[in-house]
């Protein structure tokens, strides 16, 4: 896992292929001067494409794990795929992207997340995930932006999502 410092915060290529950089530079640019962007300012049609790939997780209720108040379409198939090695084999790709959203919280800032992961059928994925914050006040985290990613390594295939 990788955690983004200040120093990371700098434009990115508009040309960047990866989805998890590009909704990390929209966030930036819809914050501007402020602490962090509101819920409000995030612009769908905007996001065009990527839009699917994201997700909102609602910090108004007071729970011990995510409540989403969105899910897009291609992000929600995560939900579907259990990872190997887990006690319980109730662990999926959602929730390797989701796990994190505690150190938004607590850090008040931005969370990367690059690793691979082992499906239970033993493929290999390449899986990437932004976790970014959102205040509806300029100052309390209210919901927690996130987009996530990957694809299934050793496969020829173009565009082998996971």
């Amino acid at each position: 896992m990788t955690m983004l410092t200040p120093e990371d915060k700098v434009r990115v290529n508009v040309t960047e292929r990866r989805l998890v950089r590009r909704i990390l530079q929209y966030w930036l640019d819809k914050a501007g001067e402020q602490a962090f962007p509101a819920l409000s300012d995030i612009d769908p049609k905007e996001l065009r494409g990527d839009w699917h790939w994201c997700f909102v997780i609602d910090q108004l209720r007071d729970h011990p794990f995510p409540i989403f108040s969105y899910m897009g379409a291609e992000v929600g198939k995560y939900s579907r795929i259990l990872l190997s090695g887990h006690d319980d084999w109730s662990k999926s790709v959602l929730d390797k992207a989701t796990i994190h959203y505690g150190q938004v919280l607590e850090r008040r800032d931005a969370v990367l997340i690059e690793e691979k992961l082992l499906r239970f059928d033993g493929k290999e994925i390449a899986f990437r995930a932004v976790l970014l914050p959102l205040s509806d006040d300029g100052e309390n985290i209210t919901q927690i932006l996130g987009a996530a990613n990957g694809k299934i390594l050793g496969e020829e295939t173009s565009g082998n999502a996971v």
